[in-house]
């Protein structure tokens, strides 16, 4: 009797165990499915950062690539309404105009270091950020 009584207790402990061991499984399988999911909420925020972050970088780019675009469109037509202002009329050839080397070399190089001055200034924008 004694033994049917020690046998059905430790049944009894056994199963109880068991289920308190089940509970405890349950309980770890549900915190690493919430801390899986917070991974995937954290990686698709990162995600939507990051792309922000290049969409930003790239409208910026162009934003400043625009501008030194405009600077040199800028510095050539200077340099033509130079040219255009310092042309001399041909002798003897009406309607015929010509530019004096000096005057074009001038023009050559003021356009050179206009668009010089405008890369610098993209550049430098580039590596600043702003």
């Amino acid at each position: 009797m004694v033994k049917k009584i020690v046998a059905v207790l430790l049944i009894v402990i056994a199963g109880g165990t068991w289920g308190y061991l089940d509970y405890m499984n349950k309980q770890e399988i549900k915190a690493a499915e919430e801390l899986r999911q917070a991974m995937v909420e954290a990686r698709a925020q990162a995600a939507a950062r990051e792309k922000a972050a290049a969409e930003a970088k790239a409208k910026f780019e162009a934003m400043i690539l625009a501008d030194m675009t405009v600077c040199k469109e800028t510095a050539e037509k200077t340099k033509t309404d130079f040219l255009e202002a310092n042309k001399k009329p041909v002798k003897r050839k009406p309607g015929q105009f010509t530019v004096p080397p000096a005057v074009q070399a001038e023009a050559d190089q003021t356009l050179e270091t206009a668009n010089a001055a405008c890369q610098a200034t993209y550049d430098t924008r580039l590596a600043s950020g702003s």
